[in-house]
């Protein structure tokens, strides 16, 4: 294993911060660790040492705390994760209310879109629901009561594609509970797309994960006095300056070892925000923390295998490398030993120039997506009111379940589709295109608008929708941003944006909502999606089915129809600095009841895990289970295909009428 080479591992925390015996039953910290997962993919020791020394922090805090890994463990599997992961929060809400609970992965991760993040576990080659599906996870966890969750990542979140097969699983069962929202912290090593490092420590040949160990510098104390708040006479590590140190000290630490990384970290506690109190330098050192495998009162069962990641015993902290801690940090003692890491003799120049080669690839790859998507020639007006425009292969047939499809004379990759009437603007029909080879792709149509659907040579795709009339600028930003998205290169930056659009009515390109509502997902802003969904409403539009499946409402069925309760969103004051300049983001919406929802079947592949945790009455509980047994025959790629295969599973879902359909004699235009 060389000095340098990339590890991939995340993982999700719940972290509090005072040592108070008496709130350890409050606080749960699961601690995982997949270093063997197979399938091609190389060893990572250090994920076990990385999960074992958070667990060691998280025990001297006083959590209750589960360590899994492969070491201890033949095989991590979705089935041993939930039975770990359920026993323990039962334990505890079966005594009193989960205040905060800990997660943490370290291993192979994977990327396939901006919020879409996969743990891999041991059989994810051999089973595509073997990883966790974190934004699932997420999701999930609303209903079984935390107030507050934090997610940290230690890992490559590099796009490749020996991971688009991935389907990923939330974990834990349904439970009979209702959602509630929780507040919501994420610390990532690096953004999508992007490496995370391994170093070795000086003298020895065992590898520690690099942000990990800057991480736990700030966890433990150990850190500038920058890095700390006060409140009162307290001197406290908080989810905002944690935030901060990150920021400042990730990249930093990098450079000395010659990698490159760029921390996305998002604060979200805005209640209780302490991670760690500091003792004053009179207090004596905590006692050293045992760790195991199970759940006990506060601090678990002594794990035998913890050698490399045990705690140490209390000590004054000595600075990165053996030096002396910065001016200004503390000498709290440590839970865990602070490695010094060994520094390279030099830069890493082949690093350098294979990072510049993925950046000019990416970059090519957006401008030849870009030039591609914007080169085909999209119709701007059907005399149905809707239609879709395919480009980039040829098209079997196309099938509606509303209205009436019929081929534009001259022109067989345009089809209209009939749904009643132009005035109706809440007309909306699944369609499935079966292209010649027989892969099938899941359209929306919608009533005012048309649906343009360029498939690429790689067998990915654009889709948007333009309204009927439109100029082709208006398809444009769809394109840059799908473009950026099909490359690796989109930001938060550029979704946060694209939501501010679609909140402000400045351009009218519905598809871009499902992008937007992939980023609120990730964070859990559930008053953002419902705010969008009402966004939708007020301006007499269907909602696109993702947004109303991540949170944007309770779903109902009708007569083969889907339709969604959206709570009104009340006015608030902004809770973060983000928020305070951008007043969206806190200004009120009205609430909806049984509008209708655009689609029995999700307009893109990332929202199908987020059918299993959708809000759904009992009307639409039979929809709820065509769906779950047709995301089985999904297809890679960001929207919505299949393979031939899996076509009379999404027939059924759409519920399409397979009988022979007299199509309307039409005049082209």
């Amino acid at each position: 294993m060389s000095q340098d080479r990339p590890c991939r591992f995340l993982a999700i925390a719940v972290l509090n911060g005072e040592p108070d015996v008496a709130e350890a039953a409050e606080r749960i910290f699961i601690s995982i660790a997949v270093s063997r997962p197979g399938g091609g993919l190389d060893e990572l020791p250090g994920a076990i040492k990385a999960a074992e020394r958070m667990a060691a922090w998280a025990a001297a805090q006083g959590y209750a705390t589960v360590l899994v890994h492969d070491r201890k463990h033949k095989e991590i599997t979705v089935d041993l994760l939930r039975k770990k992961i359920a026993a323990a929060i039962k334990r505890v809400t079966d005594e009193t209310e989960l205040k905060r609970l800990v997660v943490f992965f370290a291993g192979h991760g994977a990327a396939l879109a901006v919020g879409d993040q996969y743990w891999i576990l041991t059989h994810w080659k051999k089973r595509p629901t073997e990883a966790i599906k974190v934004s699932s996870l997420q999701r999930m966890l609303e209903y079984y009561g935390p107030r507050q969750v934090a997610i940290i990542g230690d890992a490559c979140q590099e796009f490749s594609a020996s991971f688009l097969d991935i389907v990923g699983s939330p974990v834990l069962d349904m439970p009979d509970e209702e959602q509630r929202p929780y507040e919501l912290d994420q610390f990532f090593a690096v953004d999508v797309g992007k490496q995370a490092f391994m170093i070795k420590a000086a003298g020895g040949q065992d590898d520690f994960c690099l942000f990990t160990e800057v991480l736990l510098d700030a966890l433990e104390g150990d850190a500038a006095q920058a890095s700390f708040e006060q409140i009162g006479q307290d001197r406290v590590v908080t989810s905002q300056s944690l935030a901060r140190y990150l920021d400042s000290n990730v990249a930093q630490e990098a450079g000395k070892y010659g990698v490159r990384m760029i921390p996305r970290p998002k604060p979200g506690f805005y209640t209780d925000r302490t991670y760690l109190k500091v003792p004053p330098p009179a207090t004596e050192g905590r006692p050293e923390p045992e760790i195991g495998d199970s759940v006990a009162d506060a601090v678990l069962e002594d794990d035998a295998s913890s050698s490399a990641g045990a705690a140490a015993p209390p000590r004054a902290s000595s600075g990165r490398g053996g030096s002396r801690p910065g001016k200004g940090s503390t000498q709290a003692s440590r839970a865990v030993e602070r490695i010094a890491l060994a520094r390279p003799k030099a830069p890493a120049p082949a690093l350098a120039a294979r990072n510049n080669a993925i950046a000019k690839a990416r970059e090519a790859r957006r401008r030849a997506f870009a030039d591609e998507v914007g080169s085909a020639t999209v119709r701007d007006h059907f005399e149905s009111g809707c239609g879709i425009c395919v480009s980039g292969a040829e098209v079997a047939k196309v099938e509606a379940s509303f209205g009436e499809e019929s081929r534009v004379d001259g022109q067989p990759n345009w089809f209209r589709i009939w749904l009643g009437g132009e005035s109706n603007s809440l007309g909306w029909s699944d369609t499935l295109v079966t292209l010649a080879d027989g892969r099938i792709y899941s359209v929306c149509v919608v009533q005012g608008f048309v649906a343009a659907l360029h498939v690429m040579g790689d067998g990915f795709l654009s889709l948007f929708h333009r309204p009927i009339g439109a100029g082709a600028y208006e398809g444009q930003m769809a394109i840059d941003l799908l473009a950026q998205a099909h490359s690796g290169l989109l930001s938060q930056e550029e979704i946060i944006s694209t939501a501010a659009f679609l909140r402000h009515g400045k351009h009218r390109i519905i598809t871009l909502g499902c992008i937007a509502a992939q980023f609120y997902d990730t964070i859990r802003d559930v008053d953002s999606l419902r705010s969008m969904a009402s966004f939708y409403a007020s301006h007499a539009q269907p909602v696109p089915l993702d947004i109303v499946l991540y949170g944007g409402g309770t779903i109902s069925e009708s007569e083969g129809r889907l339709y969604a309760d959206i709570p009104a969103v009340a006015a608030r004051k902004p809770r973060t600095p983000e928020e305070q300049r951008q007043s969206f983001t806190f200004d009120p919406t009205p609430g909806f009841e049984r509008h209708p929802i655009a689609g029995r079947i999700p307009w893109m592949r990332q929202a199908w895990g987020a059918v299993v945790t959708a809000n759904c009455d009992k009307s639409a509980e039979g929809w709820r289970k065509q769906a779950l047994a047709a995301m089985a025959h999904l297809a890679p790629g960001a929207f919505t295909n299949v393979a031939p295969g899996g076509r009379q599973a999404l027939v059924k879902l759409a519920g399409i009428k397979t009988g022979k359909r007299k199509a309307r004699q039409l005049l082209s235009v």
